[in-house]
């Protein structure tokens, strides 16, 4: 069976809550990413911000550079164990209409990260998505 950790990627640009949102914006824009997990002082993930978060804060907040991460992210974040099978990625995109979802360890700290594009590059490779039916045998 297909899992997260088959699919992820560990490398994750992480952006701090109190950053400015034209910070935010230029570091997704340099990285040709539309989105990424949005961290607090102590390193707890609060949050995701995209391209689109971005645009919507208040006009006077972004022009005079005041609106932060933290004002335009949103704090609800998908996140997976790495060890779930891949398909729940998809379909948990899928249903919350979202292109990015946060993958933890054991100890729910971020390990990576898995996006619309890294499921359809696996669906491209020949990956198999398909989760093994349950054994109907009782114990």
């Amino acid at each position: 069976m297909l899992k997260i950790q088959d699919i992820m990627s560990t490398d994750v640009y992480v952006v701090d809550a109190e950053a400015s949102a034209e910070e935010a914006a230029w570091g997704l824009t340099r990285r040709h990413i539309g989105g990424a997990p949005v961290r607090d002082a102590e390193g707890g993930l609060v949050g995701m911000v995209t391209k689109g978060d971005l645009v919507n804060p208040e006009p006077a907040q972004w022009i005079r550079g005041e609106a932060t991460v933290e004002d335009v992210m949103n704090p609800d974040v998908l996140a997976l164990f790495a060890d779930d099978p891949a398909l729940s990625a998809a379909v948990g995109m899928a249903t919350r209409k979202i292109h990015r979802v946060v993958v933890i360890d054991a100890n729910h700290r971020m390990a990576g990260i898995v996006t619309a594009f890294d499921i359809v590059k696996a669906v491209a490779a020949g990956l198999d998505f398909r989760v093994p039916p349950a054994d109907d045998k009782d114990p």
